[in-house]
């Protein structure tokens, strides 16, 4: 009886391995920056090979994506980063997603710090965000647009006085 148990115990411990595994692989990391793609695609690159010493394997900047690998304890492992054209405070921001094959989600996060580090000092820091339009009672509706004349008025009659009669 006790062994029937620990083999029920062991296989949905086996199952819930192989649904849990799979999703860790699609593990990704992200950020979003207020800085426009177009300044940040070529940053990304320079970072990605210089910086980071990269193999870069194929890029895109119209579609927005670097392909690269990273060699790292005698194994290469493909990676990719796309960079999402969005809106933060109203303003143009893109978000890096970067996804590096079998390996732990904070050696994305690092990476991903490392080159927001780069984006501020190459960039400057991001934009204030805009300012807020006001609240509340004490702001008021704009006012209508008065026509010069009223359509009953007649240009040579003049307010105030009476016209006679023939």
């Amino acid at each position: 009886m006790i062994r029937a148990h620990t083999l029920l115990l062991l296989a949905t411990g086996v199952v819930a391995l192989g649904v849990v595994a799979p999703l860790a692989a699609l593990a990704q990391s992200e950020k979003t920056l207020a800085y426009p793609s177009a300044k940040v695609f070529p940053a990304a690159v320079r970072f990605l090979r210089v910086n980071e010493r990269l193999t870069i394997v194929e890029k895109d900047a119209d579609a927005g994506y670097v392909m690269f690998e990273l060699d790292q304890d005698g194994k290469t492992f493909p990676g990719a980063l796309e960079l999402v054209e969005t809106e933060s405070s109203g303003r143009p921001a893109v978000r890096l997603v970067l996804h590096i094959e079998d390996r732990p989600s904070y050696v994305e996060a690092a990476m991903l710090e490392r080159l927001e580090r780069k984006l501020r000092s190459e960039l400057g820091s991001e934009p204030p965000p805009p300012p807020r339009p006001p609240k509340g009672p004490d702001k008021k509706p704009p006012p209508e647009k008065q026509p010069d004349e009223k359509p009953d008025e007649k240009p040579d009659e003049k307010k105030g006085e009476e016209k006679e009669a023939p």
